[in-house]
């Protein structure tokens, strides 16, 4: 006979899933929007020489995450205490606004004030979701209901890549690139919307749910609270593994963005086409991507072992950079190795984000769980701006597939020395 728990995973999946999926990809979409626009000749068309465009989309690229950290740990903490609804309908109407807004730049210095204040809007919302599943999804259950969320990092670039392709081959690169930006600004309202009236702050609140099924899940999270660390949030923040965890995703995230923001640019230089069908071919390494999340999700809640899973996925990434550098002259070789590498670099996300959620509770995890977002995403800007320079100083991005390779290697080595399982 099936347990309270059991009857109830179900509701909660149906119910909480597929509305945080919608949103993430309306997120990730409107934060790599720029690298389609990028690749359709945005900086150009705003007066920066061929010669600078490496650098300067770097920058811009970069800025958002300078933003990105600023709301982090607070943001999260207000999300344990008052729900999500509110903080997230906030962050999607502010960040629909400004993408909008970016459609209409005509200089580039406009460019880096909105992806500065797009970091700001967008910055709640991964954190916020990562413990808010900490609240609606038991240990043995979270890296499936992580991988069900992060899935749609790849499925948005499946999604990003058609939606850029078809409007560069209706619109033209410009104004193309105008037109991306303004519609998934409007999806992002559309967000706004949703979050507000679809989800459900906790468990208490949830109507969908029996009293008795509630009252399992609070039992059954309460007896996971009594083998989780406690400390203060602010004691948590100080935590070794913590520490530990931030540098592996931040090396983790250096090779992501470096690897999402650059990958139509990468494609074209390699193959020799034009936007449009860059922006196609992108979808090849996100189906790979959004196959492979979810089945090394399901094996790693399976046997719990979600850092050596996380560790191995890593070397997967680099193995596959390096080798996709070393035979850029060959190009369905390379492509093909450049796309085995996506398997890595976006499936280590959810079996990395179990260890934090298994051994800290309340305001502890909420506040390590911003930490780690915060500091890990600030390979956000070294990943673009590393893979711009090398581009920009030697004519090539051969070196900067070989940075991101780097980049996974040491986030491999360093998922070892977590002794928190």
């Amino acid at each position: 006979m099936k347990s309270l728990i059991d009857l109830s995973r179900p509701k909660r999946l149906v119910r909480i899933i597929p509305i945080i999926f919608f949103l993430y990809l309306i997120n990730f979409l409107d934060r790599v929007n720029i690298s389609y626009a990028i690749d359709a000749g945005m900086f150009q068309y705003l007066g920066v020489a061929s010669s600078q465009v490496g650098i300067i989309a770097s920058l811009a690229s970069s800025l958002f995450f300078v933003g990105y950290f600023i709301p982090q740990i607070f943001s999260n903490l207000g999300i344990n205490r008052y729900g999500v609804r509110k903080i997230f309908a906030l962050a999607f109407t502010a960040w629909g606004v400004i993408t909008i807004l970016t459609g209409f730049v005509t200089a580039v210095v406009q460019v880096y004030v909105l992806r500065f204040l797009l970091g700001i809007a967008e910055g709640p919302f991964y954190a916020g979701v990562i413990f808010y599943l900490s609240i609606w999804f038991l240990k043995p259950e979270r890296a499936t209901a992580n991988s069900l969320f992060n899935a749609a990092i790849p499925i948005s670039g499946i999604i990003g890549g058609l939606i850029a392709g078809l409007i560069f081959a209706v619109y033209g690169d410009y104004p193309g690139w105008r037109y991306l930006f303004w519609y998934e600004g409007i999806l992002a309202l559309i967000g706004a919307l949703i979050a507000y009236f679809l989800l459900t702050d906790f468990p208490k609140d949830a109507k969908w749910l029996s009293k008795e099924e509630k009252e399992a899940l609070e039992r059954a999270k309460a007896e996971e609270e009594v083998e989780k660390v406690k400390v203060s949030w602010k004691s948590a923040l100080a935590h070794r593994d913590v520490i530990l965890l931030a540098i592996v995703y931040f090396l983790g995230v250096t090779s992501l963005y470096g690897y999402s923001i650059w990958l139509p640019s990468i494609i074209s230089a390699i193959a020799k086409v034009n936007a449009s069908i860059a922006s196609f071919l992108s979808i090849i390494p996100y189906v790979i991507a959004s196959i492979s999340l979810i089945i090394i999700a399901w094996y790693a809640d399976k046997h719990q072992n979600h850092k050596i899973v996380t560790s191995i996925v890593f070397v997967i990434a680099g193995i596959g950079l390096a080798l996709s550098a070393a035979t850029e002259s060959i190009f369905i070789i390379s492509f093909i190795l450049f796309a085995i590498a996506a398997i890595g670099i976006y499936s280590f996300l959810s079996p990395f984000w179990a260890v934090p959620q298994k051994f800290l509770q309340g305001d502890a995890a909420a506040a390590s769980i911003g930490l780690i977002n915060a500091v890990g995403n600030l390979g956000g800007i070294a990943g673009p701006i590393i893979v711009g320079f090398l581009k920009s100083y030697t004519g090539s991005f051969v070196d900067g597939v070989y940075a991101m390779a780097l980049f996974s290697f040491l986030a491999g080595i360093v998922m070892i020395l977590v002794k928190k399982e």
